[in-house]
């Protein structure tokens, strides 16, 4: 009698101890690992396993490896930098999937590329599976976690953080915020939470010096309503409670069972040390309805101001700009935002239009760093706060141009800025809805 091969999970292994949690978890288990490691990205303590050891090229090698170690499964875990090319060592298998990825690059953000991902990987018979399948005890359970129990009064600041995260989900961007009696103070762009926490502390500490009335806030952390959490699960660890600490936040609250603890005893050591309570909660994350959310966006007509035209790329992301602003001014932020082929790299949340587009300065989404041409708009929500200083910041960040979201009390741009954006050899737009 034939016996079924005993199960073997692989392992598609970036940075950080995620994959050698899950690896260990596993082996505890009784569970067979094979683990295929990014070089450059994944640490050598894996080497303890059964580990090979791949560029990002070797396309065809990953998946070989997996199916020479007859691993019917394969989880994706730990952080990745967007790959520089010239590091890239390609095999057969990468020339094969370049059609591919070039469309995945072209088409969406990252839930568009992890998806692809995921396809791509099922093409040649192995199952992705999510950390919550193959580790659930990784993940942030219902209640206190960590740190002294929330209290009472911090439920309003936790619920309006959540109904930013959902308000943001449409443009895929944001799986955090930080909330301060009923204030937001900080937006997640596309430079991740640390980053995020980075400018938050210094914003902070500023206000403290000034004297002005700083509460103490909380990090709500979520996934986006329908993000494919097998590859790309938020996760919080020790560094965020540190940076929690440094920001002079009460505690964190994560969706219960759609985050990650990573480092597990050392966050919840963290957090009993710096008294900042880490809880699970029900984030109301329901699945989107994307008819529907497609209907309620509203339409923008673009208007060329200046001698310089729009590219059909620049109004898009000119309109994804707006539209996003019109989802979350109703919360006191979004007065900018800045797009690059429909990446949402920026959103503004207090901060000031001027720090927002120099935010902007490093980040680049999958496939953005190719050539020096100019790419991305800044989108201004309020026109009053457009001047020629402005425009400078857009063209020393990179920036194509610069669209101005008209209003009534501001319904046309000053003619120095238009001449500034002449100069500069940016474009500049007004952008007007539809439905006023």
């Amino acid at each position: 009698m034939n016996r079924a091969p005993p199960r073997r999970i692989g392992i598609l292994a970036g940075g950080g101890s995620l994959p050698l949690e899950i690896a260990e978890s596993l082996k505890q288990r009784g569970v067979s690992v094979h683990i295929v490691a990014i070089e450059g990205e994944a640490d050598e303590t894996l080497a303890g396993f059964d580990t090979t050891w791949v560029n990002w090229g070797q396309i065809g090698k990953i998946i070989s490896s997996f199916k020479t170690a007859c691993c019917q499964q394969v989880a994706i875990a730990g952080s990745v930098r967007r790959p520089d090319l010239t590091t890239i060592k390609p095999d057969f298998g990468f020339f094969r999937a370049v059609p591919t990825v070039l469309r995945l690059i072209r088409v969406g953000g990252d839930d568009a590329i992890l998806r692809g991902v995921i396809a791509y990987f099922e093409r040649y018979g192995l199952e992705i599976v999510g950390v919550s399948q193959v580790a659930p005890e990784l993940l942030v359970g219902a209640g206190r976690f960590a740190g002294p129990e929330h209290r009472h009064e911090d439920l309003d600041d936790m619920n309006l953080g959540f109904k930013v995260l959902r308000a943001l989900a449409p443009y895929d961007v944001g799986q955090a915020v930080v909330v301060a009696r009923g204030n937001i103070e900080a937006i997640e762009g596309a430079e991740g939470t640390d980053r995020m926490f980075d400018r938050l502390t210094a914003y902070r500490h500023k206000g403290m010096r000034e004297c002005r009335n700083v509460g103490r806030g909380i990090l709500i952390k979520a996934p986006k309503p329908g993000q494919e959490l097998r590859v790309d699960m938020p996760a919080i660890g020790p560094e965020t409670v540190r940076k929690a600490a440094g920001a002079d936040l009460r505690g964190i609250a994560v969706d219960a069972c759609r985050v990650l603890a990573i480092e597990r005893t050392k966050l919840q050591e963290l957090a009993d040390a710096h008294r900042i309570f880490v809880s699970g909660v029900d984030g109301g994350q329901a699945e989107p309805n994307t008819e529907s959310a497609a209907q309620l966006m509203p339409e923008f007509s673009v208007r060329q101001l200046g001698r310089r035209a729009l590219g059909k790329n620049d109004e898009a992301d000119a309109i994804k700009g707006a539209r996003l602003i019109n989802a979350i001014e109703c919360f006191g932020a979004g007065r900018a935002v800045v797009v690059s082929r429909q990446h949402v790299l920026v959103v503004e949340a207090g901060e000031g239009v001027i720090e927002t587009l120099g935010r902007a300065a490093d980040l680049r989404q999958w496939g953005g760093g190719f050539g020096s041409r100019r790419k991305g708009v800044a989108v201004i929500a309020v026109g009053r706060e457009l001047d020629a200083e402005v425009i400078s910041q857009a063209a020393q960040v990179g920036l194509a141009g610069v669209a101005v979201v008209l209003q009534k009390f501001a319904a046309s741009v000053a003619p120095d800025v238009v001449a500034e954006a002449d100069r500069q050899k940016l474009f500049i737009a007004g952008l007007e809805s539809e439905r006023s």
